[in-house]
């Protein structure tokens, strides 16, 4: 690999401006390549960036001897996105979900089992400072086994012509989208799966989607997590809660007033704060680990093709639950 990373980026979106921001912050990466069927965003990146417009994504694999792609498209696209680069042997970094459905995920994941190429799934919380520190923090066993896993993603996000609205697109609504993560979090932090209970609903925005969600996840009746999103959560507060047998941790995603981590564990009265700020942002993060996977010539990053399929099983059998109104195994 050359001294000087060329990379292209699959998708000029709001999402792209993320993985720009991540790859900038490597001295080492160039952004050559760009494509978007917007021809406008495509055009703003390019401007941005420096990088010549590819008219497909198969342009861009054959002809811009590239490094590394991030593929940034709505999630019915990855496959078709992301196979010329797996055939090329290009890493591939690729936004979650990793498609629209689990069916659609499993073929993606064969995909690139069978390449043999770097696959990464971005699942970008993983690599949130505070997340990182709590994952330290319960491995080292100062809060015990866990018992309770509780996250909340929410806010308020205006979705009229945004492609999440789409579910073609997208492949529902904030429970395929904000819950991929919190599935992913709970999977990290916690452990996989055994069951899941889920109900949704179009609560303000008048969409073809649910706004609104919540899911309970069990596992083998000895942990629990409780997961709410939304796009309709005016003035929400984004955090993790991580309750174990011999202490509390929670993360506040930048809620004044709160440390990014604090933990009380039994004996103590008080809570102690962590010390987040040895690392980068978590799009920084995730990319940079990316990168050094790429110029490594490892075949393995630390979030791979599966753990996006697994993210799509059990979202898929939270939609299945919330239509049918009952528990579902995993």
């Amino acid at each position: 690999m050359a001294d000087r990373l060329r990379v292209g980026i699959v998708g000029c979106g709001g999402i792209a401006r993320a993985h720009v921001g991540g790859y900038r912050s490597i001295p080492e990466v160039d952004i050559v390549s760009v494509h978007d069927v917007a021809t406008s965003a495509a055009e703003a990146l390019a401007r941005e960036t420096g990088a010549r417009i590819a008219r497909s994504p198969q342009e861009m694999a054959a002809v811009d001897d590239l490094d590394a792609v991030s593929i940034c498209t709505p999630p019915a696209l990855h496959f078709e996105h992301c196979r010329p680069f797996l055939d090329a042997r290009i890493p591939v970094l690729c936004e979650k979900p990793l498609e629209a459905n689990a069916r659609a995920a499993a073929r993606l994941a064969e995909l690139a089992r069978r390449s043999r190429a770097l696959f990464m799934t971005a699942f970008c919380h993983r690599f949130h400072p505070a997340i990182i520190e709590l994952k330290k923090l319960i491995d080292s066993g100062a809060l015990g086994r866990p018992v309770l896993f509780r996250n909340i993603f929410g806010g308020y996000l205006p979705l009229k012509g945004n492609h999440r609205a789409n579910p073609a697109l997208s492949g529902g609504g904030v429970i395929i989208d904000n819950g991929s993560h919190s599935v992913d979090l709970f999977r990290f932090l916690v452990g996989e799966p055994t069951s899941v209970r889920a109900v949704a609903g179009d609560v303000m925005q008048k969409l073809p989607v649910e706004d609104f969600g919540m899911i309970v996840l069990e596992r083998r009746g000895k942990v629990f997590g409780e997961i709410t999103s939304s796009y309709s959560l005016k003035g929400c507060g984004n955090r993790v809660e991580w309750y174990g047998t011999q202490g509390v941790a929670v993360v506040s995603y930048w809620n004044a007033g709160e440390p990014d981590l604090k933990y009380k564990r039994e004996d103590q009265t008080e809570w102690t704060p962590v010390d987040c700020s040895a690392h980068p942002d978590r799009f920084a993060g995730e990319i940079r680990h990316f990168i050094d996977c790429a110029q490594a010539g490892q075949k393995r990053a630390a979030i791979t093709a599966n753990d996006g399929y697994r993210a799509s099983v059990i979202i898929q059998a939270a939609y299945e639950s919330a239509a049918k109104g009952k528990k579902i195994a995993l």
